[in-house]
């Protein structure tokens, strides 16, 4: 969870002698790709900044890749004339679009920086196909070679309950549920999201029953279960986090600016063309997309 203020450039927000930094800094100095998971509102975007401070410290060479600036380079005229934004909603073609790409420039990356001082860092929400390309088997081999192997490593923050009524209501604050142009997922979407987890629970097996006809309560247990099971393929670590950092920033956009990699327009449309072709009508994508949690 992150809070932020104003006029002050955010910088190393974790002692060294903290159980985050200890999680973190190893992966930082060992893997070649580092991947940060989760739901919306849990701080993907501020590890991912945190890590790129650590892994400075460390002598790495950093690339990133954050789903949000990604995404963003699919809003093409022409893509959103074929996959226009729903409320709150990526289209889900575009969501297919965005995965064909991700994997193509991290085999690209991994093939172009051999250097073992080399890193590439991803924000990754994975859940509703938002790069769950990353965590299936890769139809390249060479590939999934990189991903299956130790140097790929995923980290999941998990907040604690109180941690996530925080966050619940830091966001009901800061994003209206009828804003236009908001940052992040409005509460709204937030609560589908969690219930979609809860869903995707039962059907993976969850041990213990979920009510699915109210909004269930958040359980820090369901939400590591579902993700160890997505990300069964890959080197998983939670990261059990309960702790509110408070930091100073211009505004929220300061925690994208680390120059993310992102599709080209002409690229972008070329790879939603790929998409239209393979899946021509909605419900052919709703088809493919459906069980985007099956890996």
């Amino acid at each position: 969870m992150a809070l932020w203020l104003k006029r002050q450039k955010m910088t190393l927000l974790f002692s060294k002698n903290s159980t985050l930094y200890k999680t973190l800094d190893p992966l930082s100095k060992n893997a070649k790709i580092i991947m940060i998971s989760g739901l919306p509102g849990v701080g993907k975007s501020l590890y991912i900044n945190q890590l790129h401070h650590i892994s400075k410290l460390n002598g790495r060479n950093i690339t990133v890749i954050q789903w949000d600036m990604a995404r963003k380079a699919f809003e093409t005229p022409e893509i959103l004339a074929r996959y226009p934004l729903g409320d709150g909603l990526t289209h889900k073609g575009v969501l297919l679009a965005v995965g064909l790409w991700v994997l193509d420039a991290v085999k690209e990356w991994t093939e172009t920086h051999p250097d073992k001082h080399d890193l590439l860092l991803i924000e990754a929400p994975l859940l509703g196909n938002r790069f769950i390309e990353l965590a299936k088997i890769a139809p390249d081999a060479a590939l999934e070679s990189v991903l299956k192997s130790d140097k790929f490593q995923v980290v999941v923050p998990i907040p604690s309950k109180k941690l996530r009524d925080n966050i619940e209501k830091a966001r009901a604050k800061d994003v209206p549920d009828d804003v236009k142009v908001w940052a992040g997922a409005k509460p709204s979407v937030m609560l589908l999201l969690w219930k979609m987890v809860c869903q995707i629970a039962t059907e993976l097996g969850y041990e213990k029953p979920i009510d699915l006809s109210v909004q269930p309560p958040y359980d820090p247990s369901v939400y590591q279960f579902v993700y160890g099971k997505i990300l069964k393929h890959r080197h998983f670590t939670p990261l059990l986090v309960d702790k509110v950092f408070k930091f100073e920033l211009d505004s929220e956009d300061e925690l994208h600016n680390l120059g993310s990699l992102k599709a080209t327009a002409e690229a972008a449309n070329n790879y939603a063309d790929r998409i239209s072709e393979k899946y021509p009508t909605d419900a052919d994508i709703e088809a493919r997309i459906k069980e985007w949690f099956s890996t």
